[in-house]
Order: C-alpha cells, then sequence, then structure tokens
C-alpha cells in the first residue's frame, strides 16, 4: 500500500512539474515573440544626462535589439573624468508598461588628479597601519563596471528616465571598489 502511494505522488509530482514547465516555456515563447515582434522596445536611442552620487554626466543609449543596448557615459566627478562603456540586457516588466529592468557590464577609463592629501592606507609585515601621502599629481585608471536598474519610457512624450546602481572596481594600484547610483533623463528617439 505504502509503495501504491509513493508512485501515485510521484507521478503526480511529475505531472504537476511538466505541466508548470510547460506553461513557463509558452510564457517565455510568448516573451520572445513580443520582443521579436519589436513591442519591447520603446525607443532606438537616448541622449541625456546622468545625475550620480559619486559621478555626472552624458549618456548615450542605443538599443542594438529589442532587448540589448549599448550605453556610453562621459563623466566628471571631485577632480576626475571618466569615460565609461556599458553593454546592457533589458527585460520587460508585464505589469508595466514601458517599464524595465536591466542589468549589464562593462569598462571604464578614468583620469584623475590627486592634490597633496591623497592617502592610502598600507600594512606593514607586522600589520601596522601606515598612510602613504601621494604629493600632487594626475593618474589613468582603467576599470570594471556591473550596472542594474529601471528604465521608464514615456508613451506620448520624446523622453525616457532610468535609475541605476553601478558597482565599479578600479585597478590603481591594486582593486579598490566603489558604488554609484543614478539617475538619468534622456531624450528618446
Amino acid at each position: 500500500m505504502k509503495n501504491k502511494f509513493k508512485i501515485a505522488m510521484t507521478l503526480l509530482a511529475f505531472l504537476l512539474s511538466a505541466t508548470v514547465i510547460d506553461c513557463y516555456a509558452q510564457e517565455n515563447k510568448a516573451q520572445e515573440n513580443k520582443s521579436n515582434s519589436g513591442e519591447g522596445q520603446d525607443y532606438n536611442t537616448g541622449i541625456g544626462v546622468r545625475l550620480g552620487g559619486l559621478t555626472s554626466g552624458l549618456t548615450v543609449k542605443h538599443f542594438t535589439n529589442p532587448s540589448t543596448a549599448l550605453e556610453g557615459l562621459l563623466s566628471f566627478g571631485y577632480r576626475s573624468f571618466i569615460i565609461t562603456g556599458l553593454y546592457e540586457k533589458h527585460r520587460d516588466i508585464s505589469t508595466a508598461p514601458g517599464l524595465k529592468w536591466l542589468y549589464g557590464i562593462g569598462g571604464h577609463v578614468g583620469f584623475f588628479r590627486y592634490g597633496g592629501y591623497y592617502y592610502r592606507v598600507r600594512y606593514d609585515k607586522n600589520g601596522y597601519v601606515y598612510y602613504v601621502d601621494y604629493p600632487d599629481g594626475s593618474a589613468a585608471v582603467a576599470g570594471i563596471d556591473f550596472i542594474l536598474g529601471l528604465d521608464y519610457k514615456f508613451k506620448d512624450a520624446p523622453f525616457n528616465i532610468g535609475l541605476d546602481v553601478k558597482p565599479f572596481v578600479d585597478f590603481f594600484n591594486g582593486p579598490y571598489g566603489y558604488f554609484d547610483g543614478a539617475l538619468s533623463i534622456r531624450f528618446a528617439f
């Protein structure tokens, strides 16, 4: 009797999971058809400003297909200038027309000037902390960027807004991580 119950429960679980998988596959296929038809994309290119916590500047986003975009940033911060390129994947939020969530990765090259007050913590072989004082100068820095955010295109207006977080890692005498977030406002066409 117990074996028949186990077999029946196993078959029931199999049928339920097959049904769920089939429903999920049909939903994904419908989403693909929507994306391939162009409905998932609300604009081709957007040009505007990005107002961030660490840096602010100019943003240009161009869709290469309905769900993939390339974004370029020219950012200015305190004694810094950064050029960033990002590859982004956009996904529709079905309950909010015009709103998408996005994620992506990219890289940057930055140029900054430090004015003799730039200190870096170092540890000697005994574990004691000391500070290195850099004199006046400038440096070029390369790094990796990540992005996660929301992108909204107004239906009857040629504008879109974006809100994102963009952690990044600089490689300057070792890797150093930073966290930036921003609001972007673009003219979309």
